[in-house]
């Protein structure tokens, strides 16, 4: 099972892309790259929601364990690839890379990573029988 949540993170990736993308061509010019930001993150959370729902669906989590470990595996896989794309692949310089974690400065994309770890649990708990 974990090796098809593994695959299932790629297409996390690609709605982030597109998020990404839709907020730079739509509304960060009409908002301003903050509040854009801000927006973008609480979007991105709603829309993995749906996608974690669709994907519990088609392959049930078995146990609170496996839901731990799927997010855990998504959570390093995500700072990875943040950390990979802009330090190494864009050129980013660190204070670059870490500024979107800056919750002082209004930035809170700390709640993407929190989210694909969390994410998980809760949505198998949520299938659980009670």
């Amino acid at each position: 099972m974990l090796a098809k949540y593994f695959l299932a993170w790629f297409g996390m990736m690609a709605l982030a892309i597109l998020n990404g993308g839709l907020r730079n061509k739509l509304y960060a010019p009409l908002t301003g790259e903050l509040a854009a930001h801000q927006l973008s993150t609480v979007l991105l959370v709603a829309i993995f929601a749906g996608y974690f729902w669709l994907l519990t669906s088609l392959w049930p989590i078995a146990s609170s364990g496996q839901a731990w470990r799927t997010g855990l595996m998504w959570l390093v896989m995500t700072l990875l690839f943040e950390i990979g794309l802009g330090h190494w692949g864009l050129g980013y310089a660190w204070s670059r890379v870490l500024q979107d974690y800056n919750l002082m400065a209004g930035r809170v994309w700390v709640l993407v990573p929190l989210w694909t770890l969390v994410g998980p649990p809760l949505f198998f708990w949520l299938r659980k029988e009670h």
